[in-house]
């Protein structure tokens, strides 16, 4: 499933984050991107989701293509302007692939039947 869809309101601020940092590559996948898993720590209220690529329709794929931008950096970690503490991890292709947020109890609550905090 979508993150967008499990976690409307975080994610539109998060491409907002990414717009004002310039990184229009990451708000295009926080479209796209779908949650593999998840952990939550009690103690220290960290939320960690890890991250797969989502499927991108024909219209995106060719859009991508035609839009000449440089490619995405690799191996990077970014911390983004959020309420809640957001770094964003990409891996050796430019995919996004965690994202860790410092003060995830609500982001974990949200998740619902997916959130490591369900009974």
């Amino acid at each position: 499933m979508r993150l967008i869809e499990l976690l409307p309101n975080f994610i539109s601020e998060l491409q907002i984050a990414c717009e004002q940092l310039g990184r229009s590559d990451l708000t295009a996948q926080l479209e796209t991107v779908e949650l593999d898993n998840n952990t939550y720590s009690v103690e220290t209220r960290v939320a960690q989701l890890r991250l797969r690529p989502g499927l991108k329709t024909d219209l995106e794929k060719k859009a991508e293509q035609d839009s000449g931008r440089e490619p995405p950096s690799v191996n990077e970690s970014l911390i983004l302007r959020h309420r809640y503490g957001v770094k964003v991890e990409t891996d050796n292709v430019g995919r996004l692939r965690k994202l860790t947020v410092a003060q995830g109890t609500d982001i974990a609550q949200a998740l619902g039947k997916f959130s490591p905090l369900r009974q």
